[in-house]
């Protein structure tokens, strides 16, 4: 079976505000395809309240979620202090500063976790893949969940004939790195999550997994 391939450069890397605000004009030009399938999802859940996003870049995909639901709230936890500047601005331009805060940091801090309390969902998009212990990630992330909250991880799937494609650009490192679903099914198993769920997304190396606390 073809196993996962994690290369060291993996994560990416954002240097200065030009190489952020080269990200920010890139997600927004891909985001009604890379977040198809992840903003279908959030719909069926309808989930109002407090919003945690791990990774949230410069804004993209938050600002999306606040502009179609006023009665959401988005802590929007991001390391890069480049990438945070050129989120504040992006998410002011787009009129949605009340409803969006960025917040500097790395998940793998606990003291961080704590400090922002609890959330009615907690998501992720294109970021299991980097995270250097899933498993224990999910389980930390799990807890700071509200009674009936959700976590909703939307990622890359790793598909066989892909897997063997002898391209090196950024994607398909990514899918080479990427969980199949069985993996997930075992990881989730292990540490007793007793309801999920995990879908194929459109395109067809991309998946949703969406854990009930």
């Amino acid at each position: 079976m073809f196993k996962r391939i994690v290369e060291k450069d993996q994560n990416e890397t954002f240097f200065n505000i030009e190489g952020a605000r080269k990200y920010a004009k890139e997600a927004e030009n891909s985001a009604k395809m890379r977040f198809r399938g992840f903003m279908n999802k959030l719909t069926t859940l309808d989930v109002e309240g407090r919003y945690l996003e791990i990774g949230a870049g410069t804004g993209t995909l938050a600002t999306i979620i606040a502009k179609q639901n006023a009665n959401i709230d988005i802590t929007a936890i991001e390391v890069s202090t480049d990438m945070i500047i050129v989120g504040e601005e992006y998410i002011k331009e787009n009129g949605v500063e009340s409803q969006v805060r960025f917040v500097k940091g790395d998940i793998g801090s606990e003291g961080l976790l704590k400090s922002l309390g609890k959330f009615d969902l907690i998501y992720s998009t294109f970021s299991l893949h980097h995270w250097e212990d899933s498993k224990e990630m999910i389980e930390n992330l799990m807890q700071y969940l509200n009674d009936d909250g959700v976590l909703l991880i939307s990622d890359l799937k790793r598909v066989w004939w892909l897997h063997w494609v002898p391209v090196q650009n950024g994607l398909f490192k990514s899918i080479r790195a990427a969980y199949r679903p069985r993996e997930i099914r075992e990881m989730l198993d292990t540490i007793g999550v007793r309801k999920y769920e995990i879908e194929n997304v459109f395109p067809f190396f991309m998946q949703n997994i969406t854990i009930w606390r």
